[in-house]
This record gives C-alpha cells, structure tokens and sequence, in this order.
C-alpha cells in the first residue's frame, strides 16, 4: 500500500495506462479510475464519468479486428501534497478498425495529442485517476 505519492511512481502510472489500453486490457483500464471520476476525450464537448468512459473504450478500441499503439512523450508531474498528483505530457495515438455507431471501422490518428491525468490515493491506497483531459491539436479520422 502507497502511503505518499512520487513523481516517479506517477510517470510509471502514466505509462501502466496506456499499455493497459493498448494492450486491450478492460479491466486493468477500468480499474485506474476512481468511482467519481471525469475524462474529457479528445473528441467530447462535455466530461463523462472515468468507468463510463473506459467501458466505451472497450466497446470502441478493444475488438479483435483492432489494433492500437501510443508513444508517450516527456511526463511532466505536479505534485499536489503527498496523496495527489497531476501529470501532464504529448502522445501519439493511432488506431485502425474503430468501432462506430454506425457500424463502420475507422480510422483515427492523434500526431499531437496532449493529456492531463490528475492521480490521488483512494482510501485503499491504490493510485487511480480522478480526472483526465485529452485534447489534439489535429485528429485524423478516416471511415473504410
């Protein structure tokens, strides 16, 4: 059990996140964020609840005809006293055979994504996400 935070322990949750996702592991994704929570993706006007967004993720990216990589760039950490964290860093995100709602396989390509992921210790002690932001300056989007 953590009983204080670090940058470093958040720089290594930064990267656990985005090999769970694209490793397509749903529940390891699910399990990063706290029950109140709040994601604004990088393509929504309005926030969503953490476990409401990992559970469309899955719906959307973790189908066997998918495929999914992301490269990290330099993890900037705040930390905000000893339970609480904000990181900050540009990804690349690419992914082929995104499911729609219309039942078309996409693709989608962020060259220049940017995230904020803000951490805190639950009670338990375990380190989840309260918020996350993500944002591109220019998104890619191409339907097959």
């Amino acid at each position: 059990m953590v009983q204080k935070l670090t940058a470093e322990q958040v720089k290594g949750e930064v990267l656990r996140f985005w090999n769970a996702f694209t490793d397509k592991a749903a529940n390891q994704l699910m399990e990063f964020y706290a029950p109140e929570s709040t994601v604004f993706s990088s393509v929504s006007n309005r926030s969503e609840p953490g476990r409401l967004a990992a559970a469309r993720r899955q719906r959307e990216y973790f189908h066997a005809k998918s495929s999914l990589r992301a490269t990290v760039g330099a993890i900037d950490v705040i930390l905000l006293g000893d339970t609480a964290a904000v990181a900050s860093y540009t990804f690349q995100f690419h992914a082929s055979k995104v499911a729609s709602t219309l039942g078309h396989a996409s693709e989608e390509d962020i060259r220049n994504g940017r995230a904020t992921h803000v951490f805190a210790l639950d009670p338990d002690g375990k380190v989840r996400i309260m918020h996350e932001h993500f944002s591109a300056i220019e998104k890619v989007v191409a339907s097959s």
